[in-house]
């Protein structure tokens, strides 16, 4: 059994005995009319459902038994801006389909909107969350799925004041698919958090769209963050899946890594970020088939970042393809197959798919601008072009190391484009 299975197997499992207990225990939907609430909690037994009428029902609450809480069309739970506004110390609980808000906004107390603490098999479904400090808040425990909920931070709070969406703290085995998240710090943010799955949510105008460290073995599928500070970060982490996102039009990086070892970034579309992939200190990890479009830098290596893979990708229109500063040795081909380049000048003569001659990485022109973005008026200048041919004449001499250049260039239309790629096309704001 795979690690996603595993994950899904557990939390079903978990639910499976919450289910189990409510049969025992006879449950019951009791319908809920505003002022009603903490009476209702009081009487309810484990696998109820309380139904939350339409009006708006006070909390703050807490849930100490499994229960289902769901709203009708028009049920709020608000908070009255006090601490956090549904607080679950109990396996199994679900919460659908209901617009909480009103929480507090003190991040040191870790104020949230919805916060599970120390249980499993939890399920936040459906929900419309306004979160003046964290939007849903899941700490220690796991097995937990959130899924298709819109997270609204604070947008009158400066960015660093505001809680993040989704935060995961010593938790592992989570679901958290298909959630919009706006104007909360960074939308889903994970530390000392393994074997999570987090797929389909999208944000934009976030400080970082996802952002984790300490956390292994996470995979992050098909999510699309828009004009953020950036896009994805990941630190100090190993044996991560990172494939088929969208970051496109972030002012920093699209995808950050900061010591992230041993991971996988496969058909990644990352379009019109300053940086489009950024890697600090980060090693043997394995870049295939990812597009790097329009970006200011398509690749930065830096502070030796070593031993990292990079195969049938494609670098197109970056303003610069690829900058190493500081880095380590790397490969840009592997079984015979290396990368497509959209500056490439070379010929197929043998018509297998291969460059005939090898691409330059880099040359004296793209690193100044790499370094210096306000010299990019000089491109295309008499002395940059000198300062090119000159690489060129050095390159032929055999004195450039041999990750300086792709040595099997891929030409023609192998690399095809990532599943979302259609997804920003044309919607994609460029930030260099």
């Amino acid at each position: 059994m795979d690690g996603h299975h595993f994950r899904r197997a557990a939390a079903g499992l978990t639910l499976l005995a919450a289910a189990a207990l409510a049969g025992v225990t006879g449950a019951a939907e009791i319908a809920v009319a505003p002022g009603e609430l903490e009476p209702a909690l009081r009487a309810a037994r484990p696998g109820d459902t309380l139904k939350l009428l339409a009006g708006i029902h006070r909390g703050p609450i807490e849930l100490g038994i499994p229960l289902r809480l769901i709203g009708e069309p028009g049920a709020i739970l608000d908070g009255d801006g006090r601490g956090t506004v549904v607080l679950v110390r109990a396996p199994g609980v679900e919460i659908a389909d209901l617009r909480v808000r009103g929480g507090g906004a003190d991040l040191g107390q870790d104020d949230a909107a919805i916060r599970f603490d120390r249980v499993e098999g939890g399920a936040v479904l459906r929900c419309h969350v306004e979160a003046r400090g964290f939007g849903i808040y899941l700490a220690a425990g796991g097995s937990h799925r959130i899924e298709g909920n819109v997270i609204e931070g604070d947008a009158g709070l400066p960015v660093a004041r505001r809680g993040n969406g989704i935060h995961l703290w010593h938790t592992e085995r989570n679901e958290i698919l298909d959630n919009e998240l706006a104007s909360v710090r960074d939308g889903v943010y994970l530390s000392f958090a393994h074997d999570n799955l987090i797929r389909g949510n999208q944000g934009e105008r976030l400080r970082y769209g996802i952002h984790y460290m300490y956390s292994e073995r996470n995979t992050l599928m098909a999510n699309r963050f828009t004009r953020c500070t950036g896009g994805i970060a990941l630190m100090f982490s190993f044996d991560n899946h990172i494939e088929a996102n969208v970051t496109a039009g972030n002012a920093r990086f699209g995808i950050l890594l900061q010591q992230l070892e041993r991971s996988k970034l496969v058909a990644n579309l990352v379009t019109g970020n300053g940086r489009g992939f950024y890697l600090e200190n980060s090693a043997a990890n394995r870049f295939e088939r990812n597009h790097m479009e329009a970006n200011g830098v398509g690749a930065y290596l830096t502070a030796g970042s070593e031993g990292n893979v990079f195969t049938a990708n494609h670098f197109d229109g970056n303003l610069v393809q690829v900058y190493r500063n500081h880095a380590g040795r790397n490969a840009w081909w592997d079984a015979g197959r290396g990368n497509r380049w959209s500056d490439y000048a070379g010929f197929d003569w043998s018509g297998d798919g291969i460059g005939d001659t090898p691409y330059r990485l880099e040359t004296s022109s793209s690193a100044l601008i790499a370094r210096r973005p306000r010299a990019r008026w000089l491109w295309m200048s008499p002395l940059l072009a000198l300062l090119d041919w000159w690489d060129l004449r050095w390159l032929d001499s055999g004195a450039v190391g041999v990750d300086a250049f792709d040595r099997f260039p891929l030409v023609g239309d192998e690399v095809a484009a990532p599943p979302l790629a259609a997804s920003v096309a044309g919607r994609a704001g460029g930030s260099r």
